[in-house]
């Protein structure tokens, strides 16, 4: 429930972003166009507490709109009759959903997909034509003010902060579990390779600063990075358990936990989270009513 939580809040933040529930706005509307023969539809894989899903249901109450996460929903309200939620594993194959949906989403889940190159290629196969694939990531990596990747840099050594640091011990643990957290970057270029599957493709590359500690920021954005940071903050408890299981002592996660929260708390360093929004249209068209 917590994390549901955090997602929601994350969710909040990337809408107030992209200034909408997704990019390729023309591309989604004609992919969802009402039509004869068959009811548009839509996969989030990975879909949480279901937010994304509600709002899509309630946005186009004509499209069937399906949620996949291995847990289930923690719906606060009543979903739209054209939404449901199914428990699955996507990493199980999607050949059962083939020709099935307008629109595949996949928001925050590199982590949770084992080869996501190879779930791209189900991607397409489950897409109809004129589908249209989203996808969000944020990398688990630090930013210095210039857009620069900040390297790992250990206690007692010039330029270390608590934040670095954790972020790094959670990148290593992430990366212990699957190579999801290292796929985020590519995703971009994995869709070139690709090739004629898509009639077109697009990257945005966002820098979010965590906290609002740039110069001269206007409410909106003040707004989108005080998301980031509380974001952050419950990111440090979410990953708790995953740092311990992969073998740090309970007192050094509780101290490197501190020290980042204070640090960004108070605004310490001025530091950039990168975020990545893609978006691939296949070929094709129906005909709409």
């Amino acid at each position: 429930v917590a994390e549901h939580g955090r997602l929601d809040l994350q969710h909040e933040m990337l809408k107030k972003k992209r200034g909408g529930l997704y990019y390729a706005p023309q591309a989604v509307k004609r992919a969802l166009a009402p039509r004869e023969g068959s009811q548009p539809s839509i996969l989030d894989v990975g879909s949480g507490s279901g937010t994304w899903v509600i709002e899509m249901g309630r946005r186009f109450p004509h499209v069937e709109v399906v949620g996949v996460d291995l847990a289930p929903a923690n719906l606060s309200s009543i979903p739209p009759p054209n939404c449901r939620f199914e428990c699955d594993d996507v990493n199980l194959g999607l050949s059962h959903y083939k020709g099935c949906f307008d629109v595949v989403n996949a928001s925050c889940v590199t982590q949770g997909i084992a080869n996501y190159r190879k779930f791209m290629d189900e991607v397409v196969e489950i897409l109809r034509p004129g589908g249209v694939f989203l996808t969000v990531a944020g990398d688990m990596a630090i930013h210095d003010e210039n857009h620069n990747v900040l390297p790992l840099i250990n206690e007692g050594e010039p330029g270390f902060t608590y934040t670095l640091r954790l972020i790094h011990a959670i990148r290593e643990g992430m990366r212990a579990r699957g190579p999801g957290v290292d796929a985020i970057p590519k995703i971009y270029d994995w869709l070139q390779d690709q090739g004629n599957v898509w009639e077109s493709i697009g990257q945005k590359v966002v820098y979010i600063p965590l906290g609002p500690w740039e110069d001269d920021m206007s409410e909106k954005d003040k707004q989108i990075s005080e998301f980031m940071r509380q974001d952050f903050f419950r990111m440090i408890q979410s990953t708790r358990p995953m740092l311990l299981s992969y073998g740090w002592f309970n007192e050094t996660v509780d101290k490197w936990s501190a020290g980042a929260q204070e640090e960004v708390k108070i605004m310490k360093n001025k530091y950039y989270i990168r975020w990545f929004f893609t978006w691939a249209i296949k070929p094709g068209h129906h005909a709409t009513v």
